[in-house]
C-alpha cells in the first residue's frame, strides 16, 4: 500500500492537476492526502478523476 501526502499549492491549475494524476498512476498510489490546496470546494468529478479505479 502506497500513501502520498502533498502540500500542493495551486491545485486549481490544470498543469498541477495533470502532474498529480500522472504521478498517482505511475506510482500506483493507493491513498492521497492533499494539504493547502487553497481550494475550498471540489466537485465529485474532480476527486474521482484522481482515482485509478
Amino acid at each position: 500500500m502506497k500513501l502520498l501526502c502533498w502540500n500542493i499549492r495551486g491545485f486549481g491549475l490544470t498543469g498541477r492537476r495533470r502532474q498529480l494524476m500522472e504521478y498517482l498512476r505511475q506510482e500506483e498510489i493507493d491513498i492521497v492526502g492533499l494539504q493547502e490546496t487553497i481550494r475550498q470546494d471540489f466537485s465529485m468529478h474532480e476527486l474521482q478523476g484522481l482515482s485509478r479505479h
